[in-house]
């Protein structure tokens, strides 16, 4: 298992070893879809934010967010525009500022990474039996009350888990 700081709470450290294998599992999916377009972390980065973002970023917000220099950042970006992941433009105020948005291509792309973290899970869930879904739904309901009394869910995310169908 990884190796958590010293002081880290039992239970902390609980959480993170039964998170842990399933995270582990579903990186070799997300790795594949990223090497699938020679995107690297930042890139990724970059298009996590811009599909949160509610707009298109300058390439400066941009770096800023993703810590990267300027330099750096055009570069990533100039990467992702030619292979129309992302579109840059314009600002309508002040021409001498590119705005970068996120192209359908980089939408696809985020939700290839989110199937393929979707899948361990599924998998995971698959073969467990009856009675161990039944816990683990159990256990995902309280989980998901503390996360949603603890933490602000992002926009358009969902704590619960899904529907049980009849």
């Amino acid at each position: 298992m990884h190796k958590l700081p010293p002081g880290t709470h039992p239970l902390a450290a609980e959480l993170m070893g039964v998170l842990m294998p399933l995270i582990k599992d579903s990186q070799s999916g997300v790795a594949a879809v990223m090497a699938g377009f020679d995107l690297t972390f930042s890139q990724l980065r970059m298009l996590w934010i811009l599909d949160h973002a509610g707009s298109d970023l300058a390439v400066n917000e941009l770096a800023e967010q993703v810590s990267l220099s300027l330099p750096a950042a055009g570069r990533a970006v100039d990467g992702m525009v030619r292979i129309g992941l992302l579109t840059r433009r314009e600002d309508e105020v002040d021409r001498r500022i590119k705005r970068i948005g996120l192209a359908e291509p980089g939408r696809e792309t985020l939700e290839k990474i989110g199937r393929a973290r979707g899948q361990s899970a599924d998998r995971f869930v698959e073969a467990l039996t009856k009675d161990e879904q039944a816990a683990l739904a159990g256990a995902l309901a309280t989980l998901g009350a503390l996360t949603r009394k603890h933490f602000a869910a992002p926009t358009g995310a969902s704590c619960s888990p899904p529907e049980k169908s009849a």
